[in-house]
């Protein structure tokens, strides 16, 4: 897992671990290797043994956006996917005691305070980081960009009023939304999240920003048909389990299946279209 402890990769990682040993006949351990934007848990992966058992669990942040902004091989050429679990839009969230509520009370104290907002983004280029950066780019704000190793660590700086604010996944935003120590001001979807039915759209805030971030599982190069014909059918297996799918919906997320050809396309197409995205957003 190449993010810190605590953040919806982590979450959704050790869900699949729960139930793994039923399928796989052994444990299935999650090792957390975060630093570099997710290079340094990618690249151990790409370097490690092809016999199947050294996977990574990757994701839209690292190994698409990350990679293709810092050109760092980590991408779709250097892994050989295994299967998806499923794909998420990011939430917009603040501490609960935050002064703004609603995203466009957030936007407009940005425009009169340039500069003095402060984010927490789960690394460079991720799955916060990139979001904020269009969404600045769209509404013509500066802020202070503030990194940390994955989405847990983001949090814990909001709720230490370290930031104003962070993107993050429903895993690990929810419950701390439903304690009241945070308040979600906006999705990066098309559509509502089911489990906050209350809270606009970034577009619907008139912003046309719109991210979803995949996690799933990947294989180095030259691991052997066999051996991925048999991750896939596991994977496939625990994406069915009735325990698995109840804790990922207690995560408020969804599975979204597809296996390691299938994705290897959808990854290659999602490649080409943010080739375009952080280009503009380079600019």
């Amino acid at each position: 897992l190449p993010y810190g402890a605590g953040g919806s990769h982590d979450l959704t990682a050790r869900a699949v671990a729960s139930v793994a040993h039923q399928y796989l006949g052994q444990p299935l351990l999650v090792v957390l290797k975060p630093g570099g934007g997710g290079a340094v848990g990618s690249q151990q992966v790409i370097k490690a043994k092809p016999d199947g058992y050294t996977l990574a669990f990757g994701g839209t942040g690292p190994n698409t956006v990350f990679a293709m902004v810092q050109k760092v091989p980590i991408g779709p050429d250097q892994f050989t996917p295994v299967a998806r679990i499923n794909h998420s839009p990011t939430i917009f969230a603040v501490r609960a005691d935050a002064p703004w509520k609603s995203f466009r009370e957030l936007i407009e104290y940005s425009k009169k305070n340039p500069g003095k907002f402060n984010f927490a983004n789960t690394g460079p280029w991720g799955a916060a980081d990139l979001p904020m950066r269009l969404i600045a780019r769209a509404a013509g704000i500066d802020y202070n960009n503030i990194p940390h190793d994955g989405g847990g660590p983001a949090t814990l700086a909001v709720l230490g009023g370290h930031s104003d604010a962070t993107i993050g996944f429903s895993p690990q935003l929810l419950p701390q939304v439903a304690a009241g120590k945070m308040r979600a001001l906006a999705v990066t979807d098309t559509k509502r999240h089911r489990d906050f039915p209350n809270v606009p759209t970034v577009k619907e805030e008139g912003f046309d920003v719109v991210f979803t971030m995949w996690r799933s599982a990947l294989a180095p190069k030259g691991t052997p048909q066999s051996i991925l014909d048999r991750l896939e059918a596991t994977f496939r297996k625990i994406s069915e389990d009735k325990s698995f799918l109840a804790l990922i919906r207690g995560l408020g997320d969804d599975v979204q299946f597809q296996g390691g050809k299938e994705f290897d396309t959808t990854w290659r197409q999602e490649w080409e279209m943010f080739s375009k995205v952080v280009a503009s957003a380079q600019k």
